[in-house]
């Protein structure tokens, strides 16, 4: 089963009725998140990249053009953006709001920064996020290794 984030209680749900109905495959789960040196940065990335993502069904199937999803966006918030974007310049809290999700239940997780500087994303990512994930890390994940 592959799904996107979504509130913890929903997850937990999805992954419940997948196995008793006899899923047995691996789960996976798409993470959209925002990283940069600075929290108000990382908030203004997403803001900028990930604002027209944030209508629920039918409005987003509904808008055809640029445009029209420039005009359904401008009452978006930042804080509006940040419901569906994890955003923190803080590498801790994101490898442990990654292991959260892990421990739900998950055995893959892929994660989309919502953001263009992804040579820098991926760097600092494998560099100091991540490595908090292995098997001798200090966050659990819930899952053996």
């Amino acid at each position: 089963m592959i799904t996107i984030e979504q509130p913890p209680e929903v997850l937990r749900e999805m992954i419940n009725g997948y196995r008793e109905a006899g899923g047995k495959g691996p789960l996976a789960l798409q993470i959209h998140l925002s990283y940069a040196s600075t929290h108000d940065e990382a908030l203004a990335i997403a803001y900028d990249q990930w604002r027209t993502n944030t209508f629920a069904p039918p409005v987003c199937w509904d808008l055809e053009t640029v445009e029209a999803f420039d005009v359904a966006s401008a009452s978006i918030r930042p804080e509006d953006v940040a419901k569906s974007v994890f955003v923190s310049a803080d590498w801790g809290e994101h490898a442990q709001h990654l292991a959260d999700l892990a421990g739900l239940g998950f055995d893959e997780l892929y994660l989309h920064h919502v953001g263009q500087t992804q040579t820098e994303f991926i760097d600092v990512f494998a560099q100091h996020v991540l490595p908090q994930l292995g098997p001798t890390s200090k966050i659990s994940t819930g899952r053996n290794p």
